[in-house]
């Protein structure tokens, strides 16, 4: 995973107060990581008119990396290790997925983009939502289930002279004291799901849950605007909390396709309510930095059937162990240099 962070020209660059924020950016400031992360995915369709939820679910997979950052690019290398992951294959069935972002966490913009693929996903909840025996604690398992998500949003941070982004979430500031900020910003999202049958389990307990519709192909597409407001708690100048909540509103356009022959392809203006949170926690100094952060979104559509919404959820939780060192001379990397200047 490559994130690449751009910056402007230094005579452009954001005045921070440093009474809040030390940044470790400059060319001679060399930031290096070992982390390890779980990534997941998962997929709900809901009937308005009753309490359950089909929750399907991947199989989430422990990723362990290496990093560094430099002048604000960062480089990651993550690794899925078979012999750690596949001890509930049997269980849960097994996931494949690409998983790949990119994130400019600028003083006073945030741009984060992402495509993911996951393919393999088990039903969370059958009880709930089906006739499955009690005495049946297997989960019901879908390999044929894929969902890819292509997504990209900006927000603009309005108080970005004390509130830092990129200390809990790039790890290469420091944030030193309390403070927030509120954001504004659009987003885009593109969301395609599709299976060899269809979605909606044989023996769910409600025979016309999602009005009955077979729906074993899904296309959605929104865009929005956005807000919310970012806040970092700081206590004795290292410990941090931090904590980002946003939502977006706006229109989109959805498709379906039923594994039933005699029901037609429906599709639609429908709308939709996105809400992303970002956590941040941790201990950070000059030199060291050990953090948790997480990163969830959940996008929920209105379909164009009268009862019934989509949500995907995908998301990160993430350790990260880093140290800070000073160069003695700057690193000599004509490319990077042509980038950043």
């Amino acid at each position: 995973m490559l994130l690449a962070q751009n910056d402007l020209p230094s005579e452009h660059f954001h005045k921070q107060d440093t009474n809040y924020i030390t940044s470790y950016t400059s060319e001679l400031d060399l930031t290096t990581r070992f982390y390890n992360s779980v990534k997941f995915s998962r997929y709900v369709l809901r009937d308005s008119r009753y309490d359950e939820r089909l929750k399907y679910a991947s199989n989430e997979n422990l990723i362990l990396g290496v990093g560094v950052s430099y002048r604000r690019v960062t480089f990651n290398l993550g690794l899925n290790f078979p012999f750690v992951n596949s001890w509930d294959e049997e269980e849960k069935g097994k996931t494949k997925y690409l998983d790949a972002q990119i994130h400019y966490y600028l003083d006073k913009y945030v741009f984060d983009a992402w495509l993911s693929t996951y393919k393999g996903y088990h039903l969370t909840n059958p009880h709930e939502t089906t006739l499955q025996s009690p005495d049946d604690d297997s989960y019901p398992i879908r390999q044929d289930v894929r969902n890819t998500n292509f997504s990209f949003n900006l927000m603009r941070i309005l108080n970005s002279e004390k509130f830092s982004f990129r200390a809990a979430f790039a790890q290469d500031e420091w944030q030193k004291k309390s403070a927030g900020s509120f954001l504004i910003g659009a987003e885009y999202n593109m969301m395609l799901s599709s299976a060899d049958s269809t979605l909606i389990p044989l023996n769910v307990k409600e025979s016309d849950f999602f009005d009955g519709y077979q729906m074993k192909k899904s296309a959605i597409v929104n865009i929005g605007v956005s807000g919310g407001y970012g806040h970092t708690f700081v206590v004795a100048k290292h410990f941090y909390f931090s904590i980002v909540a946003t939502m977006a509103v706006g229109g989109s356009y959805t498709s379906l396709e039923s594994s039933d022959s005699t029901q037609e392809d429906i599709n639609g203006l429908t709308l939709n309510v996105n809400y992303s949170t970002k956590v941040g926690l941790g201990y950070n100094s000059r030199t060291f930095q050990v953090g948790l952060a997480t990163v969830q979104t959940f996008m929920t559509n209105h379909t164009p059937l009268d009862h019934a919404k989509i949500t995907e959820n995908p998301g990160n939780v993430r350790i990260n162990l880093i140290k800070r060192f000073v160069l003695k001379k700057p690193i000599k990397m004509p490319i990077l240099n042509k980038i950043l200047f």
